[in-house]
């Protein structure tokens, strides 16, 4: 009984409360102490907070901070996923700083996180992690998400990249143009509404578990020119005559200088099997060769075999793989 008694009023290993927005540092912090293979800044962290601003997709995060110092020790956030849209789908994340995990701050972020989901009328939680962090896979598995789909990063060593060696890859077929969403936009800004249409239609091809949906333009937009990852001279794009037809785009990493990381590649249907997706990648290669880039990193669905064997080809070295992750919530 005495025992009972004093675990009764034992404090909780952390506070949870609603993420503020001068948390936006200590976030950053978490993010990269959980994760420093693949660091953010608190601008990207803002950026992908606001596109949800005004819009018709939900986006809560809480946090836990410690009960004495009141710091920030782990995050629990859930959200409408843009091109994968259902009001009863929803994305989660969770992350707690490294020497705080095992003693039940994620326990307590992901409760707080079911009851608002619940209370949303969800039935559908997605979230992801990489299959050499067996922590994070036993959270999931001991709250009953299994394995969706397979996500392969590659990585491709510019320095040691020879692009001569693709000489005859670099040819494009007759009537067709490479240009960049920077001189596109300089001679029409409204040329933005037809890339958007060649993304959704490329989007519909892309290996997934839930349906693709399109996200809107305004995010479209706010994505490819407000986002600190944006590099509108780095966003190549194959036309015919006045249509687009193939893009493939870097993204920078202001955390890792000297790493950029391919946002999608994709070419209409009636286009493939010409050589255009080979010659948009070379155009990037050769940008990041140009502009003293050092690596550049990639994902692609275990399902998209196109793709895989053009980074293969390429000299893209695969790593450890990122698993999607779901589960259904009974009404």
């Amino acid at each position: 009984m005495v025992q009972a008694d004093v675990r009764a009023v034992l404090p909780p290993p952390a506070w949870i409360r609603d993420f503020q927005t001068d948390d936006y540092p200590a976030l950053a912090e978490l993010s990269n102490a959980v994760d420093p293979d693949r660091p953010t800044t608190e601008a990207e962290l803002r950026h992908d907070d606001e596109v949800y601003k005004g819009g018709p997709f939900l986006h809560h995060r809480y946090v836990a901070t410690d009960p004495t110092s009141r710091e920030l020790l782990g995050e629990g956030s859930y959200f409408h996923i843009p091109w994968s849209f259902s009001p009863e789908r929803f994305g989660v994340w969770f992350a707690v700083r490294p020497d705080r995990q095992g003693g039940g701050i994620g326990r307590l972020l992901y409760l707080r996180v079911l009851a608002d989901l619940e209370r949303l009328g969800a039935r559908q939680i997605r979230t992801w992690t990489q299959e050499s962090r067996s922590e994070a896979f036993g959270f999931l598995f001991r709250r009953g998400f299994e394995p969706l789909t397979w996500t392969w990063e590659s990585r491709l060593d510019v320095a040691a990249f020879r692009i001569t060696e693709f000489a005859d890859r670099w040819a494009i077929p007759a009537g067709i143009e490479i240009t960049t969403l920077a001189a596109e936009t300089a001679k029409d800004p409204e040329a933005l509404h037809e890339m958007y249409e060649l993304d959704c239609e490329l989007a519909v091809d892309v290996p997934r578990h839930d349906p693709f949906t399109p996200p809107g333009f305004e995010l479209y937009r706010h994505q490819l020119l407000e986002s600190p990852r944006a590099m509108p001279d780095a966003h190549f794009l194959a036309k015919d005559g006045d249509r687009y037809v193939g893009v493939s785009d870097l993204e920078r990493l202001d955390a890792l200088p000297g790493v950029l990381h391919t946002g999608f590649t994709g070419v209409r249907r009636e286009y493939r099997g010409r050589g255009i997706a080979f010659a948009l990648k070379l155009r990037a290669i050769d940008y990041a060769i140009r502009h003293g880039i050092r690596e550049i990193r990639t994902g692609n669905s275990t399902l998209n075999a196109p793709m895989l064997g053009i980074n293969e080809r390429l000299g893209f070295v695969k790593q450890p793989m990122w698993i999607n992750f779901g589960k259904e919530i009974e009404g």
